[in-house]
């Protein structure tokens, strides 16, 4: 197998649940009861289940939104918080990975933030941690 393009950028767990949501709105699946209500008084309830892409997007796609709806991410409801915390993240001189594992985990205590960024008590003082642990 060979790779035809590498990797430009991370994707972090909001990115992959918005892209996933779109792809299960566009096949019409339903996974939850709610789904199969909010299809029904829907104007596309006339469209098809359309499954020519394969089960298995269907399962994977499914399994992610689960695991995503139960992660810190969750909370994050709108592309414009999540924008906002990144760029509040850019403020700051954070690795793009760490930035990355922030935005997926959002630490609530010192103690993730500090098992998240790399020498945080060496590169950053309490204040400016104490500032991102609030804008959380």
């Amino acid at each position: 197998m060979k790779v035809l393009k590498e990797r430009d950028s991370f994707l972090s767990n909001y990115e992959v649940a918005e892209h996933l949501k779109e792809i299960k709105k566009k096949y019409n699946w339903t996974f939850t009861k709610e789904d199969e209500q909010d299809l029904h008084n829907d104007k596309r309830k006339n469209k098809k289940r359309f499954a020519a892409c394969g089960v298995n997007l269907e399962v994977i796609t499914r399994d992610i939104l689960s695991y995503v709806s139960n992660s810190a991410t969750a909370s994050i409801d709108s592309t414009e918080k999540f924008s906002e915390l990144v760029q509040f993240l850019n403020n700051y001189e954070l690795m793009k990975v760490e930035k990355l594992q922030i935005v997926n985990s959002l630490p609530r205590s010192m103690v993730t933030l500090y098992s998240i960024v790399e020498e945080c008590d060496q590169r950053f003082d309490e204040q400016i941690c104490n500032n991102i642990l609030e804008k959380i």
